[in-house]
């Protein structure tokens, strides 16, 4: 009997884990820590679409808590190589870009704990036991993934409609795009029209970049202050904290149209 499509992408999500560790615990390449990142986000955000549909609900919020666990080891890794690989790019242009080398340290020595933590992770019985529970995923009462992709559209679309009228937050708009992310992933496993997927994406890292940018000038800020830093570090810090408010001005002045976009495809595909 061939397998149900619930069945297939949490087994091909599982799959993605288990492809990407050998690199993850080698340390070579960042990509490898991201996609094994992608792999848990997308398993647990399609235990939560079908969860209406689980049936046995507590099994499934289990693994969800699992992947919680999983997903937050590989981010603390994942989020400070980001951020290295952001700050080296932005300071090739900044005159200061030395000063800034100890805050780059910081981050550095950040990274490395957190890849001991990963990997503790990685070698822990919990995590083999996740991998043994994802290889039998939880049983549907109603396999139809379609419905599970229209419920995260009609979420997603409300969440947006909730914003008219008044400039969102930045905490706002990062719910937005967490919402963007669990519709595209339920609807790249229904099988959805290619258009709302790619335009999903688009909104996806619209306010992926926000977000990022968000994070950044704060972190910056953290780290300097933990530093005694010289005038020329401050100085350095305020033209990136700069750069990071115009890209989140940048992201914030592109959105709509981008969700008006996937609004669009998401009325052709549910009407």
């Amino acid at each position: 009997m061939p397998a149900r499509p619930f069945d297939r992408a949490v087994r091909s999500h599982r799959d993605e884990l288990l492809r990407y560790e050998p690199e993850v615990r080698a340390g070579l390449d960042p990509e490898a820590v991201h996609k094994q990142r992608v792999a848990t986000r997308r398993l647990r955000s399609l235990l939560r679409s079908t969860r209406s549909q689980s049936a046995d609900v507590d099994r499934s919020e289990h693994l969800r808590e699992e992947l919680r666990w999983l997903g937050a080891a590989l981010g603390e890794v994942r989020d400070r190589e980001v951020l290295i690989a952001h700050l080296q790019g932005e300071l090739e242009t900044v005159d200061e870009a030395a000063a800034f080398g100890a805050v780059l340290e910081l981050l550095d020595e950040e990274r490395e704990d957190a890849r001991r933590e990963l990997l503790a992770a990685l070698d822990s019985q919990r995590y083999r036991t996740l991998v043994e529970e994802l290889g039998q995923p939880p049983s549907l009462e109603n396999g139809d993934l379609r419905t599970a992709a229209s419920s995260e559209h009609q979420r997603l679309a409300k969440s947006v409609v909730r914003l008219d009228g008044a400039e969102p937050s930045d905490d706002e708009l990062h719910k937005v795009r967490i919402r963007v992310k669990r519709a595209r992933y339920a609807a790249e496993a229904a099988g959805v029209h290619k258009r709302y997927i790619k335009r999903a994406k688009a909104l996806q890292d619209i306010l992926g970049e926000h977000q990022d940018a968000v994070v950044a000038e704060a972190r910056i800020r953290e780290l300097v202050s933990s530093l005694r830093g010289t005038g020329r570090t401050a100085l350095a810090a305020g033209r990136l904290i700069e750069r990071e408010r115009n890209r989140r001005l940048e992201e914030r002045r592109v959105w709509k149209k981008a969700w008006r976009r996937l609004e669009r495809a998401g009325q052709a595909e549910w009407r």
